[in-house]
């Protein structure tokens, strides 16, 4: 009850959440949902979506995705001969191997019968068959089942191909599983719309019941139930309207016929959520501003973005240009459109690039039409300046002593915070472990020292101390150069000069 509730109120927030009319309200039994857009990817409803749970013969989806990479890969045909196992003939009678479909020991049947059997009756000793042809054994096709999900990135585990007994996957998974699938190789939707299959004289009903012998879902082209105790009655819908297709996953549900109910209502939410998203995405509006009005290199600058007209919430890509080139780490494939939404890209120029910035926000659909908005503000072109002194000029030391020298940077740019490359020299040498890629400069004020230390051994003579700021060749700074003359002479001349 409490989930049903749940569910009736998130129905209810989407619906203050927008204009349109009121979403469905949903009313399921499964402990876990996942609603898919199928074209785009996007989630359009989760509970417990990440949760993972057994699902059962929905493990034979993954089975025959692996199946159709063999086709691909051309090492099988669909008309490919397949021999039968003493091993699978026993299991393909066995009634813990639903369904039990028996195959004759010896025989041989193509590829594309053992797939229909599979994805159709649910013979899960179809499975183990067509394991042993790819795999050479059940335990080596498993291992392959998992790295395929690894490199999907999946959230899921296998230990056998047909889902017999447990394995495990998210529904969010098992929902993006589908989607690869059909959108790598759709031939599979050739076998999941079938209401049935006759092999050996026999006619299977596909279990998947929105096909046959229950009320048919207008547009369903497939795709996988499943059920064992630990499972409970699981299923992978997925339908097509008006070219759009969802895909809804119900997984834990009570009983076979309650999880297609659950997965109805879920569909009907899905196409209802794809309406309401495609014209909220149609009404949505771009507006960027600026602060401040005119920048200058290394004068920190904001860019705002104001999304508007979204009435229903939903996923785009969204990208922030600068010049013509996406800004790093300012762009995102999943963008989460909201109403009243904003998006900011905090910017710095380097560098005088040009008399303008030009700055420009891009929000990409799923159909690829964009929304975009841009906006140019004048470059000040003045690099900034900073001036400085040491403590010292010059000194002269000898070896085994140390001296500390402090270098001191100010400047008049009115920025309160910059940050560049700075580093100590020793005639003209960086010095290992006094370099600094963002030396920090506050209110045009900075300091840093260095403590030298003349080796004991060290032989008389003059040398240069340099602390610099700045790149050499930049455009939006001017290079600072501080420098001291550091004599080292001996104890012995020193002793002399102060008699």
């Amino acid at each position: 009850m409490y989930r049903k509730i749940i569910a009736a109120l998130l129905a209810v927030v989407l619906c203050l959440g927008g204009s349109l009319p009121c979403a469905l309200a949903l009313d399921f039994e499964a402990e876990s949902a996942f609603v898919m857009d199928g074209d785009t990817g996007e989630e359009l409803y989760s509970y417990n979506g990440d949760v993972a749970r057994v699902p059962a013969s929905m493990t034979k989806v993954l089975t025959a995705y692996i199946i159709y990479q063999e086709l691909e890969a051309g090492s099988i045909t669909l008309e490919t001969p397949v021999k039968i196992s003493h091993n699978v003939a026993v299991k393909s009678r066995d009634s813990s191997y639903p369904t039990a479909v028996p195959l004759t020991e010896g025989a041989t049947y193509t590829v594309d019968t053992l797939l229909h059997l599979i994805m159709i009756p649910s013979a899960s000793a179809s499975c183990i068959a067509m394991a042993e042809h790819i795999s050479g054994s059940e335990s080596a096709f498993v291992t392959r089942m998992n790295a395929t999900v690894k490199e999907l990135g999946l959230n899921a585990t296998y230990y056998n191909c047909h889902g017999a007994q447990p394995n495990y996957i998210t529904a969010r998974s098992q929902a993006a599983l589908t989607k690869i699938f059909i959108d790598t190789y759709p031939d599979i939707l050739r076998i999941t719309s079938k209401s049935g299959f006759s092999f050996n004289g026999a006619y299977y009903n596909n279990t998947n019941h929105l096909l046959n012998t229950m009320a048919p879902y207008e547009g369903l082209d497939g795709f996988k139930t499943g059920t064992i105790s630990q499972a409970g009655y699981c299923v992978t819908t997925t339908a097509v309207r008006n070219g759009r297709r969802v895909i809804a996953v119900v997984m834990k549900s009570t009983s076979d016929a309650q999880r297609f109910a659950d997965s109805r209502q879920l569909l009907d939410y899905g196409f209802d959520q794809i309406q309401k998203r495609d014209a909220s995405r149609a009404s949505t509006s771009v507006s960027v501003t600026a602060q401040p009005d005119s920048v200058r290199p290394y004068q920190p600058a904001s860019f705002t973005v104001q999304l508007n007209g979204v009435s229903a919430a939903y996923v785009a890509k969204a990208q922030w240009y600068v010049n013509g080139e996406p800004v790093q780490n300012y762009g995102n494939s999943n963008f989460q459109v909201t109403a009243n939404k904003t998006s900011t890209l905090n910017y710095t120029l380097r560098e005088l690039t040009g008399d303008t910035l030009d700055v420009s926000f891009v929000l990409t659909m799923q159909d690829g039409t964009e929304r975009h908005a841009e906006t140019s503000v004048p470059i000040e072109q003045r690099p900034i300046a900073y001036t400085g002194s040491f403590n010292i000029q010059s000194a002269a030391v000898y070896p085994g002593k140390t001296l500390t020298v402090t270098a001191d940077v100010l400047g008049e740019n009115g920025i309160n915070r910059v940050q560049l490359p700075a580093g100590w020299q020793w005639d003209g040498q960086p010095i290992a472990g006094y370099s600094n890629a963002a030396f920090t400069i506050l209110n045009d004020r900075a300091s840093s020292e260095y403590t030298i230390k003349i080796p004991a051994d060290s032989q008389p003579g003059m040398h240069t101390l340099t602390f610099v700021v700045g790149p050499a060749d930049s455009t939006g700074v001017q290079q600072l150069v501080l420098s001291a003359d550091i004599e080292i002479v001996s104890q012995k001349n020193i002793q002399e000069d102060a008699a």
